[in-house]
């Protein structure tokens, strides 16, 4: 057998081991979710995040959610920034189990009409190039920032724009420049309206503030520019509570904590902390929305560190669970120590800080650490990104690059164990 025949011999048998996998996942999914959606873009998404909206049309048993996704169509069609209904349930809804495996019905089915989806696009708007990140504005959510191939971030009002692209023009509401080179990185200002932060892989971080912006130049420069890395910055997030901190963290295996009063005699922005905390390149930090010291950061050493701002000279905890380099960590908007991560290795994780240290018996040891609340296993290739919805506890959007969108929400057997001062409802 030569080299080629092993590897597609090696790469029929993986893949038909996740497929195996899924099937399994799927037979269960009944018995561990009280939601699991599993909708097929047209094209894969390297960005999900759910808007803050939630309506209720009348005399349904369903409420209206809406989610932020982009394409990534590697050149072969045009590119959109999309928004997409999801409609979820308003209750639990008894599922038969039966009739989910015979059907391949989605658990937490509603009284939906004849023609009616789970997940539609209601809008696409023309992007120029594929979108590798898009978040919206916290204090005006109909406004949506996404990182451009170019290096650009484009911004976007999408309630003054068709539902549908009237023409081939690609008319984003401002183009912030200042990058040489594209990145992932990106974060709006969740107490400070209009200050947006970005890494690229030039190295670089950029702040804007996008409501200085003149009607008459569509265009507009950074506040700061700062180089202080030395490789790409994969990721950057403001703090939760703190308008003026900021984080960032890079292939150099580095994160920096930085604080905008802290200027040198130049006027130049300098981190107020730098730790080496990972042994492989970082791609992810979130800073906790209830705690103003707590951070997470995801590697390629496959682990998750959690750390305290007072001292990050060492690491309060290492998480580990994940297999392959972690892409994504964010934090639970309801649940003080709960947060999630997405890897290479198809899994979202969802992790319970206040578990760490407990001891387990010997049976459960192979269900993980006991820091680990549950994992999410219907995935069948990399998951790109992930998000919480803000309007309804533990409910995820998860994305994966075969073109996959999951919106699931753990059963609540799993979870209602858990101590009250952790899991607020």
């Amino acid at each position: 057998m030569n080299q080629q025949m092993a590897e597609e011999f090696n790469d029929g048998y993986e893949n038909q081991a996740i497929n195996d996998e899924y099937k399994i996942w799927k037979k269960n999914a009944p018995f561990l979710y009280d939601i699991a959606i599993t909708h097929e873009l047209e094209w894969p998404s390297l960005s999900v995040q759910w808007l803050p909206t939630k309506d209720i049309p009348q005399e349904s048993d369903y409420a209206i959610h809406k989610l932020i996704l982009g394409t990534h169509t590697s050149g072969q069609d045009k590119d959109y920034l999309l928004i997409a209904k999801v409609r979820l349930p308003l209750e639990e809804t008894a599922t038969d189990i039966s009739e989910y495996q015979n059907q391949a019905k989605e658990v937490g089915q509603t009284g939906l009409s004849a023609g009616e989806n789970r997940i539609e696009i209601e809008t696409k708007i023309l992007h120029d190039g594929e979108i590798n990140r898009a978040r919206y504005m916290p204090q005006k959510y109909n406004v949506i920032a996404t990182k451009v191939t170019n290096g650009e971030i484009h911004v976007f009002d999408y309630t003054q724009h068709p539902t549908t692209p009237q023409n081939d023009q690609v008319r984003p509401q401002l183009r912030l420049v200042g990058h040489s080179a594209e990145g992932y990185g990106i974060s709006w200002n969740p107490k400070k309206q209009g200050y947006i932060v970005s890494g690229g892989y030039d190295k670089k971080i950029c702040i804007w503030n996008v409501e200085a912006a003149s009607q008459l130049n569509s265009s507009i420069s950074p506040l700061h520019d700062i180089e202080f890395h030395k490789s790409c910055v994969e990721d950057v997030a403001w703090h939760q509570i703190n308008p003026d901190i900021f984080g960032s963290v890079s292939d150099d295996r580095t994160v920096a904590i930085w604080d905008m009063r802290q200027k040198s005699n130049a006027g130049l922005i300098n981190p107020t902390h730098c730790t080496q905390a990972h042994t492989g390149d970082i791609y992810c930090l979130d800073f906790n929305p209830f705690n103003e010291y707590l951070f997470i950061t995801g590697s390629e050493d496959k682990n998750i560190g959690f750390w305290d701002m007072r001292n990050t000279s060492k690491r309060l905890h290492t998480f580990v669970g994940h297999t392959d380099q972690v892409l994504r960590c964010e934090w639970s908007p309801f649940n003080v120590g709960v947060f999630s991560s997405c890897s290479a290795d198809r899994r979202v994780i969802v992790w319970d800080i206040s578990k760490c240290g407990q001891e387990m018996k010997n049976e459960d040891l192979v269900d993980g650490p006991p820091e680990l609340l549950f994992m999410h296993g219907g995935h069948r290739a990399k998951v790109n990104d992930i998000s919480w919805n803000q309007k309804e506890n533990l409910i995820l959007a998860s994305v994966e690059e075969n073109n996959i969108l999951q919106v699931w929400q753990m059963a609540r057997n799993i979870y209602d164990d858990t101590d009250d001062e952790v899991m607020k409802d």
